[in-house]
């Protein structure tokens, strides 16, 4: 259920023509790639069915925001590909020198940052990647380190000429991430195949 809301939210948040094509096949694998960040036992004790009442559980909760600081070190040094959406830290003209990638549109700027097994610091110092909209989707691919960092978000703003995104920027001045993504090798805007469709 998630990984479908994931991959529609990917794409209707997305309103440009993009770069590279993929296929259904290829989206899943880019989607399913967000799991590796994920210790296979981090959420073990969520049952198959949840209702209101767990959900709204202060204890469950705390236990949700717990497994959510747990990072995989079994990836560390490890090439790896993933989608997501850029949050630009450094940004000089029209390139990015640094930025989160995050799972969600809309992440560490409108609503809330993801939990640090769902953040990843990519390093484009040496290549820098070209700026993109907050709402396209991009293809990262490098080698991931693990090791959380605190990212200070309070300068960098998605829309410099939109007040309303400055101000809900500063809401979160520091984002923490589980990972860094080095040696990038591809920034990539992702595409949908013209053959395929949501439904």
């Amino acid at each position: 259920m998630l990984k479908k809301l994931f991959i529609v939210l990917l794409f209707l948040n997305s309103s440009i023509v993009f770069s590279e094509k993929v296929s259904d096949e290829r989206l899943q694998e880019l989607v399913d790639a967000w799991d590796l960040l994920i210790p296979e036992d981090a959420y073990d004790f969520v049952p198959e069915k949840v209702d209101y009442k767990m959900m709204n559980d202060p204890k469950f909760q705390k236990k949700l925001d717990e497994a959510g600081k747990k990072i995989n070190k079994k990836i560390n040094n490890k090439e790896i590909e993933l989608a997501g959406f850029m949050v630009p830290i450094e940004v000089s003209g029209s390139n990015v020198s640094k930025f989160l990638l995050v799972p969600e549109a809309g992440q560490c700027i409108h609503v809330p940052p993801p939990p640090i097994s769902q953040t990843v610091l990519v390093n484009t110092k040496e290549n820098p990647a070209k700026l993109r909209d907050i709402y396209i989707p991009v293809i990262v691919s490098g080698k991931i380190l693990v090791g959380t960092q605190s990212n200070d978000m309070s300068n960098s703003v998605a829309n410099d000429s939109n007040p309303i995104d400055v101000a809900r920027s500063q809401v979160f001045n520091n984002v923490d991430s589980g990972y860094t993504l080095t040696e990038v090798t591809k920034v990539d805007v992702l595409t949908y195949s013209d053959n395929d469709s949501f439904e």
